[in-house]
């Protein structure tokens, strides 16, 4: 990730997943003010170009920034891991088999609790994103990056899991 797709640089903030909402807030106003293609009405084409894309780079790191899960996601690829790739050392980390065994027996609690069991099954499987979610950010906090990816991974399947029990919830 470069400087330029360093949301923590761009917004002059530190690298950690504790960074203040009022900071990210502050700061992504200051950057937006200062970016925005108004200001360089009148001027070039290439200067309205530059404005627009500073912009645009500013509220894409903003999204990052503001969001826990794509900040501590952030944070890994700074690390050198690329949760996108495959990429059998750079790369998303392979789930464990054990995690995968876990997966396949939520997919079973889902095919035998039937719409009554749902929403705890729902419960259930939210929790445990959030407490992948809270493992990651304690791992970016002890440098450890390849457990974090690990966690965000799990996160990940969690997150499908959810997306695709609303996308069939009747």
């Amino acid at each position: 990730m470069s400087a330029d797709t360093d949301p923590f640089a761009l917004f002059d903030l530190p690298r950690r997943h504790a960074v203040g909402r009022d900071a990210i807030e502050a700061r992504y106003l200051e950057l937006s003010r200062a970016a925005h293609p108004d200001n360089v009405v009148g001027e070039g084409t290439a200067a309205r170009r530059a404005a627009v894309e500073r912009a645009s780079a500013v509220n894409a790191a903003y999204r990052v920034l503001r969001d826990p899960v794509l900040r501590a996601e952030a944070l890994v690829k700074l690390g050198g891991l690329d949760l996108d790739s495959t990429d059998p050392e750079r790369g998303a980390p392979h789930p464990t088999q054990e995690f995968l065994l876990e997966m396949i027996e939520l997919r079973e609690r889902l095919e035998d609790g039937g719409p009554a069991g749902l929403d705890a099954l729902r419960d259930d499987v939210d929790a445990r994103s959030e407490a992948a979610l809270d493992a990651a950010i304690a791992a970016l906090d002890a440098g450890e990056f390849r457990r974090a990816a690990e966690h965000l991974v799990a996160r990940r399947y969690f997150q499908r899991f959810l997306d695709e029990t609303e996308a069939s919830a009747p």
